[in-house]
């Protein structure tokens, strides 16, 4: 039992390291010297530097789907434009304020291009998982006659494009989040003017 306890700060200081310096750029060593052991002592809890890149991944994936309180029944609650719009901006500041997100947020963006397993993350995380979810309360809207009859999947991207586009904007230019957060204010308004009933 105390391995899993003792991999915990291994995996926090590897993804306070990746999203710094990327995975590349990131040592065994520096990882274990950042929190007071020797670079070896890694090896007993992880087989390899991909092993512990995995653990970060999983971590992260698991922190972010609680935070984003997406379990299966999520469509049975989402029945008014109301109930979508405080779903949407709830998630929002969950994925904007979580230290956990806004790292791995950063270490997609720095190894998309040269990591495998990241750059499916981060098709995941900025495309597939959210179209998905939002799909679903869609067709469940859809099939409750809350939502005019479409394409759940192409309404999902209509309505995360924009935000995931402002999330970006907010991570490159701090500067500009107060402008974003108004556009996706907005453009949450207008898309439930038009597709909800």
């Amino acid at each position: 039992m105390a391995r899993t306890n003792a991999k915990e700060p291994l995996v926090e200081a590897a993804r306070e390291l990746f999203s710094l310096k990327g995975y590349a750029g990131t040592s065994v060593d520096e990882i274990a010297e950042s929190i007071g052991i020797k670079g070896p002592t890694i090896y007993k809890y992880f087989k390899n530097k991909e092993e512990l890149l995995k653990a970060v991944i999983d971590c992260a994936e698991d922190e972010y789907i609680k935070g984003m309180e997406a379990t299966g029944n999520l469509p049975e609650y989402i029945h008014t434009g109301e109930d979508l719009k405080g779903y949407a901006l709830k998630s929002l500041h969950f994925t904007l304020n979580n230290e956990t997100a806004k790292k791995m947020r950063r270490l997609m963006t720095i190894e998309q291009f040269r990591n495998e397993a990241l750059a499916q993350q981060t098709t995941r995380h900025q495309l597939t998982y959210l179209r998905d979810l939002y799909a679903s309360i869609f067709r469940k809207m859809m099939e409750r006659k809350e939502m005019i009859q479409g394409d759940a999947d192409i309404i999902a991207l209509q309505f995360i494009s924009p935000i995931t586009i402002m999330i970006q904007l907010m991570e490159r230019e701090p500067t500009k989040k107060e402008e974003a957060f108004q556009t996706i204010d907005k453009h949450i308004d207008v898309f439930i003017e038009h597709y909800l009933i």
